[in-house]
């Protein structure tokens, strides 16, 4: 027969002599605690664990859901971000088309329109701010808006404008890396002007 175990209780550690292996306390009060305290344990721990599970699950529906999103909604998330910081840069300025600065709602106006040339959709030089009114009754006002461009970007960048581009094929990664970029830098146009 084994010599009994001496042991150090789990809650008050005074020492006493183990009936059984698996006794970890001294008295029956202190075998409760101990319960207790075993059991919170396991409770916090079951809930790490399902809240991680639950994190994990998020993430994995978010990157499914993302799949799922056909590549015009990356377009035109990379074209809002990219209108907010036309119309910041140019804030002040009157329309490019027809100088006005009548205080009506400025919109960003593309001289090559996207649907004619959607290689220079997000090209700085193509874009500028134009009055509502210019930009979406008079189809841009393009006649007007020529000679201003010219004088605005000078005649070499103008020429690259009107010359010939590479088609762009854009992946959802790139599109994401755009709508970024003019976001962080509509806020560092911000915080220039607040400063």
């Amino acid at each position: 027969m084994r010599k009994p175990t001496r042991r150090s209780c789990k809650i008050c550690k005074t020492k006493f002599i183990a009936t059984y292996d698996n006794v970890w306390w001294c008295c029956p009060e202190h075998g409760y605690e101990y319960s207790q305290r075993i059991l919170a344990r396991k409770k916090a721990e079951s809930e790490r664990k399902r809240k991680q599970e639950a994190q994990q699950e998020r993430r994995e529906l978010k990157i499914r859901k993302k799949a799922l999103q056909p590549l015009s909604q990356y377009h035109k998330r990379a074209q809002t971000a990219f209108n907010a910081f036309i119309r910041q840069r140019d804030s002040g300025q009157p329309c490019i088309s027809c100088g006005r600065n009548s205080g009506a709602k400025m919109n960003a106006g593309h001289f090559r329109t996207v649907g004619a040339s959607p290689e220079t959709r997000y090209d700085e030089t193509n874009c500028h701010i134009q009055c509502e009114a210019c930009n979406s009754y008079l189809s841009g006002n393009i006649g007007e808006y020529r000679p201003r461009l010219i004088a605005n970007i000078g005649q070499a960048a103008y020429d690259r404008l009107m010359g010939p581009h590479e088609a762009k094929k854009w992946t959802r990664e790139e599109l994401d890396a755009l709508a970024a970029h003019y976001r962080a830098k509509l806020k560092e146009l911000k915080q220039r002007e607040a400063a």
